[in-house]
């Protein structure tokens, strides 16, 4: 099974943030036996992003995104990745209980922060208990789409306990790799 990984964050074009997710799915996906082909960086632009899915769904078997699905309005990738995919999006009613219960007591839930609800009819949702927006697997096209959190603290705890899970039952491989340190 081959994989891409696409970023997403302007933040991360512009140096301010490190990309410590993609290194981290890397290494998860290989002791996995996912083969990952490519992994890029693009910012909160819906035109690149959808350039960038586009090539990514037609040489992969998996498409992992990270980064956002969150409430500000740069957080586009969800509505890109859905778009691109002819995957309408729908207000997923588990997702939004959740959201309601997380702020409750807080300073109320407004309209930015309902759309992380918003998910592609059919997927499968996968919960994200380290934060308030839900991750996504599906499929388009033959090719199975994972959307994640960018905050590393989020995206690395549902990598784990989401998406591995999800991919185990999709490969059947290792990849194993030596280092060795000659002089």
């Amino acid at each position: 099974m081959n994989a891409e990984i696409i970023s997403v964050g302007t933040e991360l074009l512009l140096g301010h943030t490190i990309n410590t997710d993609a290194a981290f799915v890397a290494r998860e996906l290989s002791a996995i036996g996912v083969n990952l082909l490519f992994a890029c960086t693009v910012g909160d632009n819906p035109g690149r992003l959808r350039d960038a899915l586009e090539e990514a769904l037609g040489r992969s078997d998996v498409v992992i995104t990270t980064g956002g699905l969150g409430p500000t309005d740069d957080d586009l990738t969800k509505e890109t990745i859905a778009s691109v995919a002819g995957a309408p999006l729908k207000i997923h009613e588990d997702s939004l209980r959740r959201l309601e219960s997380y702020f409750k007591g807080r300073p109320a839930m407004g309209e930015n922060q309902r759309k992380q609800a918003m998910l592609p009819e059919g997927c499968t949702v996968l919960d994200n208990d380290w934060g308030t927006a839900p991750g996504v697997a599906f499929e388009a096209d033959g090719v199975r789409v994972i959307m994640l959190p960018g905050p590393p603290r989020e995206c690395r705890a549902m990598f784990t306990h989401r998406v591995i899970p999800y991919l185990k039952s999709l490969a059947d491989g290792v990849i194993v790799s030596r280092t060795l340190k000659l002089f």
